[in-house]
């Protein structure tokens, strides 16, 4: 699922009141390209959405702001295939490993980071990505060049390419995606997936 999640590039991290909401996020950011999608745990009843989307041909479901080792089993059973935490859960980790599912903590402190490659994760959650911004990320990378960042919170259309510059693997996008009609929805979500396309083959 790691190299899965890298080669698309991108993630859309969608929160919703409803499944009728969360449906025509979900529709509009695959039209627009966008495969891999974190519902989060946010939308109210979000494994009986995840159980609908997980045989979906194209989507490739997982679930995020997971906050302990329950919720990701939850998850993991409906047909989430991959977990994603704000922080480092101990208990999360150890689900998602027992459970074969890749896990992707969130991580803010070089410490932080160690810690999740220590406990058996290739790829962390930078969160929130934009107290440190992408210089961070090649900071990071440069003592710690084996891992893979996907950062989330402060990504958008016109700073995705110095994210990409600095060295990330995805990147995980919300608010600055996930705005307006659906229609806009459709076409910001082709865009990113053009852009990060274009990045990649400079």
């Amino acid at each position: 699922m790691l190299e899965t999640i890298k080669k698309e590039g991108i993630v859309a991290v969608l929160r919703a009141k409803s499944h009728e909401e969360a449906r025509g996020y979900i529709e509009a950011c695959l039209k627009g390209g966008v495969k891999a999608l974190e519902l989060t745990y946010s939308i109210p009843n979000v494994n009986e959405l995840i159980a609908e989307y997980k045989d979906h041909e194209e989507a490739i479901i997982g679930v995020g702001s997971v906050l302990n080792g329950q919720m990701a089993k939850d998850s993991i059973l409906a047909g989430a295939k991959y977990v994603v935490s704000p922080g480092y859960n101990e208990e999360v980790n150890t689900v998602c490993h027992e459970m074969g599912v890749t896990y992707f903590p969130g991580c803010m402190t070089v410490t932080e980071i160690m810690n999740a490659l220590e406990k058996g994760n290739k790829m962390v959650k930078v969160f929130p990505g934009d107290v440190f911004g992408p210089k961070y990320v090649k900071a990071v990378k440069a003592p710690i060049p084996h891992v893979e960042i996907m950062p989330t919170g402060g990504v958008n259309i016109d700073n995705v390419e110095e994210w990409f510059k600095m060295g990330v693997s995805c990147v995980g996008v919300g608010s600055s995606l996930i705005k307006g009609s659906l229609e806009d929805i459709e076409k910001l979500a082709a865009e990113f997936v053009e852009k990060i396309a274009k990045i990649r083959n400079c």
